[in-house]
Formats: C-alpha cells, structure tokens, sequence
C-alpha cells in the first residue's frame, strides 16, 4: 500500500479581493478550528483485484420535496457514509429547493472515504505537470479552467487572510485546511477525479495517465450528466480539528503544561459546538452549488443567500425560537427582499473628477457617528469616523483604532470616490444645505452615519 503523494505545488492562486460584507460562510470560529491536514494512505489496489466502477457505488436519494421526487443521488463505499452524505443533504437540498422554488437538475453528492486524498491535490498535480510541459498541448490547455476554479473557491472561503497583519501568533492557512473543505467538481475537476478514483489514488499510476492523457480523453465524463457534482469531506473528519489545531498551536505558541491544558480542555467542552461549525460551514457550501446551477440569481445574490443560511446554522449559544428549518427560510426569505432592493438601485463606481474646487467639499470635513453610538456617551466618545483633506485628497479614518486612513478622491457633487473605485462616500445635507450625516455604499452595502455633534 503506497501513500498518497501529490503534495500541494503548483497553481499558485492569486490574493482574493474583499469578500461582500456579511458573508460568513468561514467565520472566526472555524479558521481557529478547521484544520485537518490528515491525509493517510491510500486505498490502492492490490494486483490483481478489480477496480470497482465509480457508478456502482452511485444510488439516487429517497429525497422528496412538496411531493416531487428529487434527482440526487450519493455516492458512497459504505452504508455509514451513504446514511451521512443522505442525512447532510436532505435538509440542504430541500432549503435550496425551496429557496428557488422547486429542482429539475440532477445532482451527485461525492461522500469521501478516509485515507483518500482531497480532490485538489489531483488538480494542483495537473497545474504543476501542465506547467512543467508534461501534459498534452491540448489537455494543458485546460489548465485555465482549474486556476479560475480554485481561485474562486479560495476568494469564497477568505482564507489566508488574517485581518491583523500585526499578529505574530500561530495562524492556520489554506494548506492547512485544503483537505477538510466542500469542493464542487465542476468541469475538468470532475474529470480528474473520476481519473484518479479509477487509479485508486495511486500517485505513479495517476501521473502516467495525466502524461498520456488527450484531448479525446476529456470528452468522455461520468460526471457530466450531473448539472452539480459535490465533494463532501469524511464525516468525522472535523475530530482531527482538534487534535492537529492544539498540536500546531502548542508547538508554535511554545506552551507550558497547565496552558495545554488548558486549551485542551476548552476544546473538550466546545466540541459539540465545533461539530456543528464545521457542518454548517459545509451545508453552506452545498446551498451555494445548488443554487449556482439551479437558479437565475446573481452571483452576488447566491453569495447574501448563503451568508444568511450559514448565519442561522452557526452555533450562537442563544435559545431560539422554532425550528432552524423555519429560521433558515425566514432568513432566506429576508436577505431575498434585500437583494431586491440593491436590484433597484446596484452600485455603480462613479469616475474621479479632472477638476475640482475643494472648496466645495470643505463643509464634509469633520466627524461622524453611528445614530446607535449617539445613544451612548461611552461608545460616542470612543468610535467614530473623520474626514480630513490633503493637497486635494481626501483622508476616511475609523478613530476607534490605529489602521490607516483610506483615501478618497471627488467624484460630483458632495460625492467621494475610494482610491479603488470599490466604494463612495455621499454626504447629506438638510434644506439649509449643512451637512447631517454621510452614506457609505459599497456593493451591496450601505451605511448611514450621523454628523457628529
């Protein structure tokens, strides 16, 4: 039996951009929590025995929604994991449903076993032999296809980023969590999967056939007749969360005995918690596949959908009321009014003005709050928003901490435009024409903050 050796190179995946606000589908709790760079032997074949086909371990899911037969079937290689994958998605597949008003497409829930390797190990393998010139012109030529889809999956999951550049403490990164995080296979993912599975995962084996891999080859998929295809991680995979997590952090942190201790035991006593991170970070991921192939949403809207289903399963520590069935629609059904809304007015990046009087943006210098912070004298006096001007620049600062101010040009008529384009600040005025407050809009964004008296 050979362990798995595709190792992580190649396909370097660029710095994603800023996430839409409210997106939490990779909150605090589970970058601190979802480690799991556990990848055991793999299942190779002994000489000799036949490699089992990928459809025998397919079977359709008894998945019926408002009286419709649902055409998603799970592929699993044993009765516990089918029982899994079938529990995990039921209730993911009827919110989508419901979300979108009812399913026609078929869909494939990949349950992976323990040992294999994570399906982006085979596509960093392809990356690196297509880099090297060892692959077919043709096939290498896909090469494209699967940087954009691990660029896109990394920009969903905001790792690799720590939102305080100054911490010198243990951080967890991408590699760390590649192989405990949700995959959709699309494409030419899928095909290196089903390639790889049919190799047993065997590493040797796998490179020869990438080697000798051509473009007629690609045009044969077991997966294609799937509108989505969904890798979901081992089940108990989020046990070894813990246990590497605590490992790293110790090893890095230089701990002494009772510190150990004491993260052991808050790790003991957060578990059940943990567990339900981890899943419903995952569920997330499978709402999001769905949609994005069985809906006309926006991506932008698929995202906000997401973020308010992955917010009701996150565990809160709050007793609430009703089912997290009704609470996840309602949310939904919330963030759907909402992203009506931004529909009617989208935002639009205006251009920087040529020329400029400053004189006109004199009377937006200033200070400005939060109407909530106004109610309370001791956050009124600590957190609060200035802008001041500079040669013509002008200079957005948050006061309630030590990051560097952004900067702003003008953009029209009481109108400010960040340096990046990404975001504008449009200053209020009352029938007198003083300045009352100013909106801060992003995409899907928007906030009203008060002049401050």
């Amino acid at each position: 039996m050979q362990k798995m050796g595709f190792g992580v190179m190649g396909g370097t995946i660029a710095e994603a951009d800023r996430p839409n606000p409210g997106f939490i589908l990779m909150n605090s709790l589970l970058k601190f929590l979802l480690a799991m760079l556990v990848v055991a032997p793999a299942f190779a074949a002994e000489k000799g025995e036949k490699v089992p086909d990928f459809g025998e371990a397919v079977q359709l899911a008894p998945f019926v929604v408002n009286g419709q037969k649902l055409a998603v079937a799970i592929h699993a290689r044993t009765p516990e994991d089918r029982k899994y994958g079938e529990k995990f998605s039921e209730e993911v597949v009827e919110i989508a449903c419901e979300t979108t008003g009812g399913s026609g497409k078929k869909g494939l829930v990949i349950v992976g076993r323990e040992g294999e390797p994570h399906p982006v190990l085979v596509i960093r393998k392809f990356l690196a032999m297509a880099e090297a010139g060892q692959l077919d012109p043709a096939v290498a030529a896909k090469a494209g296809e699967l940087q954009a889809q691990l660029a896109d999956w990394k920009k969903m999951l905001r790792l690799d980023v720590d939102p305080d550049p100054k911490n010198k403490g243990f951080k967890l990164t991408f590699e760390m969590l590649v192989p405990a995080l949700p995959l959709s296979l699309d494409g030419m993912s899928g095909k290196l999967y089903q390639l790889s599975w049919a190799e047993d995962f065997d590493v040797g084996r796998v490179e020869r056939k990438l080697h000798a891999l051509t473009a007629a080859d690609l045009g044969s998929n077991a997966l294609s007749k799937y509108d989505w295809v969904f890798y979901l991680p081992p089940r108990n995979a989020f046990k070894a969360v813990e246990k590497d997590i605590v490992q790293q952090a110790v090893a890095h942190e230089k701990m002494g005995l009772f510190k150990r201790a004491a993260l052991k035991s808050a790790l003991f006593a957060f578990s059940p918690a943990i567990k339900t991170a981890v899943e419903g970070m995952r569920k997330g991921m499978l709402y999001m596949t769905v949609l994005r192939a069985d809906s006309d949403y926006s991506k932008g809207d698929i995202m906000a959908l997401t973020a308010a289903y992955v917010k009701v399963l996150m565990p809160d520590f709050k007793f609430n009321g009703g089912t997290e069935h009704k609470r996840a629609l309602e949310a939904i059904e919330a963030q759907k009014i909402a992203n009506a809304e931004y529909a009617k007015d989208p935002f639009i990046p205006p251009k920087r003005l040529e020329t400029f009087d400053p004189a006109a943006y004199a009377a937006c210098a200033g200070n400005y709050e939060t109407a909530e912070a106004r109610k309370k004298a001791k956050e009124k006096a600590k957190a609060f928003w200035s802008l001041t001007e500079k040669d013509g620049v002008y200079l957005w600062r948050y006061e309630g901490n030590q990051d560097e101010p952004r900067t702003y040009y003008p953009a029209g008529e009481r109108l400010l435009v960040s340096a990046n384009g990404n975001m504008t600040l449009h200053f209020l005025v009352d029938e007198k024409g003083a300045v009352t407050g100013v909106e801060e809009r992003r995409e899907r964004y928007r906030r009203t903050l008060l002049r401050k008296l």
